[in-house]
């Protein structure tokens, strides 16, 4: 794999991840915008509420019952209203925004970009050092590393308490 073909699979993958995270942050708008709406419309509905109230209901409940009564009732119904339309676009604000995408997705197909060129240059090594012994460097540079291994395994496994009493 070239380094422009790295380059450009790297830049699909992040165009990938901006790709979830715009729709993301449109999922997340979309819900401020909609309890943004039913704020409206409840703030709306006081207002015609005020108005329709004022001029048809105030004046029929003023001539049955009296003038106190008609105010009672026409500012308690759109008061109601109001707080009823407040309430639910504050409910819709409450709600949990929904989590952010992880880009497990992207990195799956990072890993597999990386793997498969490392895979096939391991393989093609591999094949083509099948008739040929490793030098002596190599071998004792082999044999340390491992003996390195047993060790560090060792000192591990069989490590002592800090708190053991030494004599």
């Amino acid at each position: 794999m070239s380094a422009h073909t790295r380059s450009s699979s790297l830049s699909l993958i992040f165009r990938s991840y901006l790709a979830d995270l715009r729709q993301w942050i449109g999922q997340v708008m979309t819900g401020y915008a909609l309890a943004c709406a039913f704020m409206l419309v409840g703030a709306v509905s006081l207002l015609v509420a005020i108005g329709i109230g004022v001029a048809a209901g105030f004046h029929a409940l003023e001539v049955r019952y009296g003038i106190w009564i008609a105010y009672a009732v026409v500012g308690g119904a759109f008061l109601f209203l109001g707080l009823v339309g407040l309430v639910a676009g504050r409910v819709l604000l409450a709600r949990p925004a929904p989590a952010a995408p992880r880009p497990s997705r992207q990195a799956a197909v990072l890993k597999r970009a990386i793997a498969v060129p490392v895979a096939a240059r391991l393989i093609a090594t591999s094949r083509s050092a099948a008739g040929t012994s490793a030098d002596t460097t190599t071998q004792a540079l082999a044999a340390g590393a491992a003996l390195l291994l047993v060790g560090w395994f060792a000192a591990t496994r069989f490590r002592r308490r800090p708190d053991a009493i030494q004599e």
